[in-house]
């Protein structure tokens, strides 16, 4: 199961987030992220998860935890 936390550190390592607090309820919005390093953060989920996750779905997660929540419906899936 991926968590919050996992999302949250990855989040950490390939983007610019330092003085930011990041939490499950962090939005993406408040960590200034716009179209394109959503397209990014799409491409690092779908290579790091094995699962397609587009841009599309994590702007309408809006949240870590949504994403989170998103990937983890996704793995399910493929297990299924």
């Amino acid at each position: 199961m991926i968590t919050t936390q996992q999302i949250s550190a990855l989040i950490g390592t390939y983007f610019d987030v330092e003085g930011k607090e990041i939490s499950g309820a962090t939005d993406f919005e408040s960590l200034e992220f716009d179209s394109l390093v959503l397209v990014e953060l799409a491409v690092i989920l779908t290579r790091d998860y094995g699962v397609e996750v587009t841009d599309e779905e994590l702007a309408e997660a809006e949240t870590i935890e949504a994403t989170a929540a998103l990937v983890n419906s996704k793995t399910r899936a493929l297990a299924v």
